[in-house]
């Protein structure tokens, strides 16, 4: 996790996309890790995780097997898109709605 950890720390630097930024730790039944980012462009943001992340050689296995990715608006969660979820039986939206 520390690696990861870097990552997201150093995408949370990216002060032209990222305006504040949030991260937390805990365990309910199991470890967990939330990032939570703030952005005027979320779909920028989505493709630069993607591509950091998701897609990456060093954390990609890791991220596709056990994360999920939310975009939520200002209303919260009740206005968000699932753009990632960890078991692909679960449907995701269309990431082009960013």
């Amino acid at each position: 996790m520390a690696g990861v950890l870097a990552e997201f720390e150093a995408i949370a630097g990216a002060t032209e996309l990222v305006k504040h930024h949030a991260f937390d730790s805990g365990d309910d039944q199991g470890a967990y890790f939330n990032f939570t980012f703030g952005t005027p462009d979320a779909k920028k943001l989505w493709q630069l995780l993607q591509s950091r992340l998701y897609n990456s050689g060093n954390f990609s296995n890791h991220m596709r097997q056990a994360s999920m990715a939310m975009c939520s608006s200002e209303e919260g969660w009740d206005d968000y898109l699932l753009l990632y979820h960890y078991d692909p039986a679960v449907g995701l939206d269309d990431a082009n709605a960013l």
